[in-house]
């Protein structure tokens, strides 16, 4: 949990650098003057204003290394995977802009800013070549420590969208998969009850229409109305009782009335229920048990279930299938670390408890 929150603070601090290019950019060469100055003040007998004014001079050849040989390490290193030939080309530009500095400080810091006489006698001083490559690699790396995180940023968004494509057709396939299977058995029921007259055949095929309703028209979208989910859980489990005799104890609590604006992303609930007749109730010959509990509170929604176990066998591991593995992937990219979700096994019950923070129509 707390690597994925730094994560997630590395995103938010990337993206802030993302959309405030050029302040950042600001910032950051007024930070650098501030403390390249600082450090050659240290053993000097200047005013500070003195020697940030030689690093002001100095600053066209520190920018034009940066930006330049940043530039070139994007397409060498990254787009031309050619590290050789980027290495020769940052030497390069070392060699001639380290000496730009001197010429630089030499015509224009003491031919236009301060009095040639202060100008020490030998101007160009190879010993000062080592401080001048302080001068032009040290804004270097700063920016290249931001590029370095501005291209992991963009892979990790771009890996995002990839997985996030992968989890839309995973669902998509779990809703083919799903249709069939309880079409098939529900028209079998509805058969075997025309040809008995019961007079709720009718009441029931519109149960089924308005399900499929629900399926076909709402659960495209990202986000549904609650009260749509509920009416799909009730049709559902109508549809699933006309299978079952007595032998079948059934729990259900679900609210009447809920708030039109309050959303849901489409069979997040409804993969639970459904798991819960798949494998507690059809693979039980003796005396099958399910309970759903679904409670809306002040902040959050609060979804239980609970099913027996057949025959005492059940692992937790297969249960639910790509429906569950889908859920966890959903919670995560939806509700991120705003959720609790828990699955387990108990006295011979399967319980599933899932809270998650309330959503509304904007």
């Amino acid at each position: 949990m707390n690597k994925k929150q730094n994560t997630e603070g590395y995103s938010r601090f990337i993206l802030k650098m993302i959309n405030h290019k050029v302040l950042f950019h600001f910032g950051m060469w007024i930070l650098v003057l501030l403390i390249l100055t600082g450090l050659t003040s240290l053993n000097g007998s200047w005013p500070f204003s003195f020697y940030l004014l030689n690093m002001l001079v100095a600053l066209p050849a520190m920018i034009l290394f940066s930006y330049s040989v940043g530039a070139l390490g994007n397409k060498l290193l990254f787009e031309n995977n050619s590290p050789i030939l980027f290495l020769t080309v940052f030497f390069i530009f070392t060699f001639f802009l380290a000496l730009t500095i001197p010429l630089l400080q030499h015509y224009i810091f003491f031919g236009v800013f301060y009095p040639r006489v202060f100008e020490p006698t030998v101007w160009f001083n190879w010993r000062l070549i080592p401080q001048n490559l302080i001068l032009l690699w040290f804004p270097y790396f700063i920016l290249s420590i931001q590029s370095f995180f501005m291209h992991w940023f963009k892979a990790e968004q771009e890996k995002l969208i990839i997985e996030n494509k992968q989890l839309l057709s995973e669902i998509q396939l779990m809703k083919i998969k799903l249709h069939p299977h309880f079409l098939f058995n529900t028209l079998n029921n509805l058969y075997a009850m025309s040809r008995k007259d019961n007079k709720n055949t009718s009441e029931y095929i519109m149960k089924l229409s308005e399900l499929y309703r629900i399926m076909l028209y709402e659960c495209n979208k990202d986000f549904y109305p609650v009260f749509e989910e509920v009416a799909l859980i009730r049709n559902y489990i109508e549809l699933e009782k006309i299978r079952y005799d007595e032998r079948l104890k059934l729990i259900v609590h679900l609210p009447e009335n809920i708030d039109e604006s309050l959303i849901i992303p489409p069979l997040l609930l409804f993969t639970f229920v459904e798991n819960s007749f798949k494998h507690g109730c059809r693979e039980d010959v003796g005396l099958p048990f399910i309970h759903f509990e679904l409670l809306i509170k002040e902040n959050e929604i609060s979804f239980y279930s609970e099913n027996s176990i057949p025959d005492g066998q059940f692992s937790k591991v297969n249960y639910g299938g790509i429906g569950l593995s889908n859920t966890r992937k959903r919670l995560d990219l939806i509700y991120q670390n705003e959720y609790s979700f828990q699955i387990e096994t108990v006295n011979d019950l399967y319980v599933v408890a899932l809270k998650i923070p309330k959503l509304y129509l904007s």
